[in-house]
């Protein structure tokens, strides 16, 4: 084998495929990426059996088709190459880039490297990169991996009614994300799929062109995704997933504002002070057009920290876990509208924005009181 590749392509696209390798792999030769040269195409590939990337891009100078396992340190040398063009030839045993200097590897048997599958379904979702890439950043943080019901450790892909819903929960939260999407085929009305936390991850970092159409297949055991130059496939999360569409929509006649989201993450980090992982609850009185926020961490406090809403209905106090609100303004920008639904002190909370983004939280119980409420019962 023997090809002449730009350094920059050549560099970018061995970095994204090396995601996909397993370098602690019992098996050695998985430590690796596959290269393949044929006709006027580079193919790259590598996987951990659990799930694998595939790159490709146009080469007009490829002199020998062929097979090559590239080490993990050919990829030092590309990426701190200054050559324009790389020339990269192999005889079996050993691979050799040169280019500003010349490099010579001991290669193994590319004929011993799992077999590369294909994006060839006829049936799939397409949708765009962006959005992908927002649902997985929006829904990522609230899986629980340490719940007994497996299922909670992963992202649920439930595409129904012409919409891609990404979905997250652990029992005490639950992010949504509804995208838009189209199918290509003959597709059921839905088609669900749960995804692991860290292949969502590995495709988010995959993703670097946000504009690009994105096709999506949700398969029995894997999900595949192709888009221009890139493939990626991984395998799913057995078991149930919680009828979170119910779980979602459980407030009957709630009361909602508009959060000032600077405002309210100010007052929220400031209050996170005086909590920690044990005690993460902050308190949030609703009322007379201003919402305050409280916390107490043994025989420290927070509190007179509030700003202005427009609320002129009766009074309420609400418990919420500091941190998981705190997870959910992380993927926002501040100029993000966003509601918040309440009905009670033991419902659950309801933040929306105006792009499908859907966060519920469980309240916390009310035990203290405020600490400048001298006499008053507890909250």
């Amino acid at each position: 084998m023997k090809a002449i590749c730009t350094q920059n392509v050549l560099s970018a696209s061995f970095g994204l495929t090396f995601l996909g390798a397993k370098t602690q792999s019992p098996k050695p030769i998985l430590r690796n990426v596959k290269m393949e040269a044929q006709g006027n195409e580079i193919i790259l590939y590598a996987t951990d059996m659990e799930s694998g990337i595939r790159t490709s891009f146009p080469c007009d100078q490829i002199l020998e088709p062929g097979c090559v396992i590239l080490p993990p340190k050919v990829g030092d040398v590309l990426r701190d190459s200054r050559a324009e063009m790389l020339t990269i030839e192999s005889d079996g045993n050993k691979v050799v880039i040169s280019g500003d200097g010349r490099f010579s590897f001991t290669t193994e048997d590319a004929e011993e490297f799992p077999g590369t599958p294909s994006f060839d379904e006829t049936s799939y979702i397409v949708t765009k990169a962006r959005y992908v890439k927002e649902a997985i950043k929006r829904t990522q943080f609230a899986t629980e991996m340490e719940n007994g019901r497996y299922a909670l450790g992963g992202v649920l892909m439930d595409y129904r009614n012409g919409k891609l819903n990404f979905v997250s929960t652990d029992g005490r939260r639950m992010a949504v994300q509804e995208i838009e999407a189209s199918v290509q085929g003959e597709f059921p009305e839905q088609k669900i799929a749960i995804a692991t936390k860290n292949s969502l991850l590995q495709l988010d970092k995959l993703l670097n062109r946000p504009d690009d159409d994105i096709f999506i297949a949700l398969l029995d055991n894997s999900f595949k995704v192709q888009t221009e130059g890139l493939f990626y496939y991984a395998a799913l999360l057995e078991g149930r997933f919680p009828d979170w569409s119910m779980g979602i929509n459980q407030l009957r006649d709630p009361k909602t504002i508009e959060l000032p989201i600077e405002n309210f993450d100010h007052c929220l980090r400031r209050a996170s002070v005086c909590t920690d992982s044990t005690n993460p609850g902050i308190v949030m009185e609703i009322g007379d057009g201003k919402m305050q926020f409280w916390s107490v961490l043994g025989t420290d406090e927070a509190d007179d920290l509030a700003f202005a809403i427009d609320y002129q209905d009766e009074p309420i106090t609400l418990k919420l876990n500091g941190k998981f609100l705190g997870d959910f303004l992380k993927t926002l920008s501040t100029d993000t509208v966003v509601k918040m639904s309440f009905v009670d002190a033991r419902s659950g909370v309801l933040f929306q924005t105006n792009d499908g983004y859907r966060y519920l939280v469980m309240p916390m119980h009310l035990d203290r009181k405020r600490p400048s409420a001298q006499g008053e019962s507890d909250v």
